[in-house]
């Protein structure tokens, strides 16, 4: 998954594509990237270049355009073949100033500006919340008769304009907070929530089918936005790495697990907190990547773009088949 910005949207951006471009073009031995490019499609329209072992820089002649992927960054730009002055110029900046821009962003600082600059404070009129628990890890679906066990929840929602707010929900406040949610007058937000965080949340608190569909109904899943607007299956930590360059803060899920049984049998609040801060990522991550879809309204997959406005993305994030509520797959771990 790419982030295709145009070059006026890389120059303001953070990003290694220029550096990496200017890496390759001086081991090709050229000076411009005319030079370069005449090299690049000698024989073939496509071609990588590598860093080691590892893919850099993959370079594309499509249809007239310019295709430039980093491979690093998961940023792609395309430059008409017969336009490339441009590019040429922002390199010449780069070599210029040796080091980044000062007015260069990361993505998360481009977002959390527009957000408190207001632009995002909330879809199409209504407040959202977004939200991620803790559980033991199971094989078996999720029913009013058989979930797991609850360790803890994370949430985010905006306490003030601009400002967003960070909750800890241990057990003890679960069901009151599970009621604030079923009282909220806006949209949940996570990935995968409806066939796993909203019934596992609701029957831990000792809730039932009609509070599920209450949740369900006005949640936005993020997981099933990329399913249907791509229809493939995406993880979380990938697509938020590729588009907002922020990862998990451990390994795998079995990390929580093991963590867990350490706090109960030592009831050591270090590793309480190594949970908290996962959970806590996990919910930055996921509001940054709503951030990014709202803000840039695309995404590219195997050189096929999806463009989307608001409306759409709410639709997309929404199941087109309803499932049942009371008995609903276990969220498969290796999607998160």
């Amino acid at each position: 998954m790419y982030k295709k910005f145009t070059l006026e949207e890389l120059s303001t951006i953070q990003n290694n594509l220029i550096p990496h471009l200017h890496t390759i073009i001086q081991r090709e031995k050229c000076q411009w990237v005319n030079d370069f490019f005449k090299v690049a499609f000698r024989e073939w329209n496509e071609v990588m270049y590598f860093d080691r072992w590892n893919p850099l820089i993959t370079i594309q002649l499509i249809d007239n355009r310019i295709h430039i992927s980093d491979e690093v960054d998961n940023i792609q730009i395309q430059v008409p073949a017969n336009e490339k002055g441009e590019l040429n110029r922002l390199m010449i900046r780069y070599i210029s100033k040796k080091q980044r821009q000062v007015w260069q962003k990361t993505i998360e600082q481009i977002l959390m500006d527009a957000f408190v600059e207001w632009k995002f404070y909330d879809i199409l009129w209504k407040p959202y919340l977004v939200y991620d628990i803790e559980t033991a890890l199971i094989s078996w679906e999720v029913s009013e008769k058989n979930f797991p066990e609850y360790y803890l929840w994370f949430s985010l929602e905006e306490s003030e304009p601009g400002k967003m707010t960070y909750s800890c929900i241990m057990m003890e406040d679960l069901k009151e907070f599970v009621q604030k949610m079923i009282d909220f007058d806006g949209y949940i937000i996570w990935y995968n929530q409806i066939y796993f965080d909203n019934p596992v949340s609701a029957y831990n608190a000792w809730l039932w089918k009609k509070e599920v569909e209450i949740l369900n109904e006005k949640s936005l899943d993020l997981y099933v936005f990329f399913t249907q607007l791509t229809w493939k299956r995406m993880w979380l930590n990938k697509v938020s790495d590729s588009l907002v360059w922020v990862k998990k803060t451990l390994d795998s899920w079995a990390d929580v697990e093991s963590l867990w049984k350490q706090r109960k049998s030592s009831w050591d609040n270090k590793i309480l907190k190594k949970i908290q801060e996962y959970c806590k990522n996990d919910v930055r991550m996921t509001a940054l990547v709503l951030l990014y879809l709202l803000h840039f309204q695309k995404v590219d997959m195997d050189n096929e773009d999806y463009i989307f406005d608001t409306q759409k993305f709410i639709e997309l994030s929404k199941p087109t088949e309803k499932k049942s509520s009371n008995t609903t797959n276990i969220k498969n771990n290796s999607l998160f």
